[in-house]
């Protein structure tokens, strides 16, 4: 590569860094922004302690989530999520990176530019956590890289074969880090097999063969990452585990959320489109401009099947935000580069350049980043039923980490891994959440009715198991504090864990509703 282009290249990211480390300062000294960082933080610290993955730790995300966290913390020497929160920072950047390369060389220097700086504005959109390391935030990397080489990377197969084959590599990395990444491999079939070859006329029979083999080298390569690990988990023992809380235990989550498609859903969803219309906007606009350019048939072949690979994409990253009924805000992080890389390729010139778009786009982040000042304030101010789970857990951490010592494990009863993050001790049960022994159902309101009685009867005896085998100095009971809906799930509806505690430990305090029991 030309030695200007590579300093042009180092120019941009460094300016992406720059802006956005300056849009996530309050991540360099909040260090838990949501509380899935604290999960995949512990989960993390177990892997480098020499634990298994769901085995000695269980969570239901895919596995690279976790090593991601634990790579961090091993290069970087230290477990702070303040240290990952920067890595983050400089990943967004080169995800903008990506999308500035993307845009540049699809529709000149100044859709490149105005593409990246979009993107940078809608990674800090929407909500305060927003900005969060979350798996959504991740693939995105991955899934823009890959993209890029697919539609992009053309000629004779001796010199485009490597590239195909890190396509894939790279789509299989993304796939193992959020399971939503995978529908990108639905468009890359979509769009090879039926709508390139409907759209280019001319020699379709060879592009359908040509489109065929990319799809296979891609297809295969990306199930390299899933086999390797496959592989080690298998050689390591856990295979079976992983498979089950990694993969299948998602169906049922899904199934799960299937319910609660409400009102609550429905705004969360009508927010990020309010906060990023301008760019819904220029889509539809480009849509319909492409449909009249196709019957006039005087349209660009290359720019009109790049187009519908950028709506395939962009529908399909809809439909796997919405995926389950929740709708959490970081969900929507998927949409954002598909979103804007659609509505660049507008047949003529690049429309994003009218202030009252950026205004508009602008407005919502600037509310956003004083909102993240003190997120658990901004959350309390607008009534999050959960918001006060910082202050409560960290002061009922404090009294953990002076009344033990490094090696000693604690047990907390609840959805508060936090606790295990502020204290610096260990779990003293695989099970880090108690949602996957009290049946409590991930995203349900508080009050919910929503139960998987099943987990109660098949892991109840494997946390008495841990608990038996580990010897906690503390147990910490958070059901009296009400949150996360804890309440519902006090020791008492659970006879076996209930009877444990009262033989081996006795009260010794409370913090913030939080009963501390410490062992006899």
């Amino acid at each position: 590569m030309d030695k200007k282009i590579i300093n042009k290249y180092l120019r941009v990211f460094l300016f992406l860094a720059g802006v956005i480390l300056l849009l996530r300062i309050p991540a360099l000294y909040q260090h838990i922004v949501d509380m899935d960082e604290s999960v995949f933080s512990e989960f993390g610290r177990v892997i480098l302690d020499g634990g298994l993955p769901y085995v000695d730790v269980i969570d239901n995300k895919p596995p690279f989530m976790y090593y991601f966290f634990a790579l961090v913390y091993f290069v970087s020497g230290n477990g702070s999520l303040i240290t990952v929160h920067v890595v983050t920072s400089v990943w967004v950047a080169l995800t903008g990176l990506f999308i500035y390369i993307f845009s540049q060389r699809l529709k000149g220097e100044a859709a490149g530019i105005t593409a990246a700086a979009a993107f940078i504005f809608l990674m800090h959109t929407y909500e305060p956590k927003y900005i969060s390391t979350n798996g959504e935030t991740l693939i995105n990397l991955f899934l823009v890289a890959s993209a890029y080489i697919f539609t992009a990377v053309r000629g004779r197969w001796t010199r485009t074969l490597p590239w195909h084959i890190l396509s894939g590599i790279i789509l299989g990395s993304a796939v193992m880090t959020n399971y939503k990444a995978g529908i990108l491999a639905l468009v890359y079939i979509l769009h090879a097999m039926i709508a390139e070859p409907l759209i280019c006329g001319n020699n379709r029979k060879e592009l359908f063969k040509t489109n065929f083999f990319k799809l296979l080298v891609t297809g295969l390569s990306s199930l390299v990452p899933i086999l390797i690990v496959a592989v080690k988990y298998y050689k390591d023992g856990n295979f079976s585990e992983a498979l089950f809380w990694g993969f299948t235990y998602n169906f049922g989550y899904i199934e799960s959320g299937s319910s609660i498609i409400s009102a609550k859903m429905a705004l969360r969803t009508g927010l990020f489109t309010l906060c990023t219309l301008p760019l819904w906007i220029i889509v539809f606009k480009n849509c319909s401009e492409h449909i009249a350019s196709v019957r006039r048939k005087v349209f660009p072949v290359d720019g009109l099947s790049v187009f519908v690979f950028f709506v395939l994409w962009l529908a399909a990253s809809i439909y796997a935000a919405l995926l389950g009924g929740r709708g959490y805000g970081h969900y929507f992080i998927q949409i954002v580069p598909p979103l804007i890389l659609t509505a660049i390729m507008c047949p003529g010139e690049f429309r994003l350049w009218r202030k009252s778009l950026w205004i508009w786009i602008c407005v919502p982040v600037l509310i956003m980043t004083a909102g993240r000042v003190d997120i658990q304030k901004s959350y309390t101010m607008v009534g999050e039923k959960n918001a006060s789970w910082s202050a409560v857990y960290s002061e009922a951490a404090q009294y953990i980490s002076t009344h033990t010592v490094q090696g000693e494990t604690v047990y907390v009863w609840g959805w508060a891994t936090p606790v295990y993050y502020y204290s610096d001790r260990r779990s003293a049960s695989r099970f880090i959440i108690s949602d996957f022994v009290s049946g409590r159902v991930f995203g349900t309101a508080n009050n919910s009715k929503e139960v998987r009685g099943v987990m109660t009867e098949r892991f109840m005896p494997l946390l008495i198991e841990d608990l038996d085998r580990n010897r906690p100095a503390y147990i910490l009971d958070t059901s009296k504090s009400g949150l996360y809906g804890y309440d519902r799930f006090p020791p008492e509806r659970f006879p076996d864990f209930d009877r444990y505690i009262w033989q081996n430990y006795v009260r010794e305090t409370e913090i913030g509703g939080i009963v501390i029991y410490a062992r006899r």
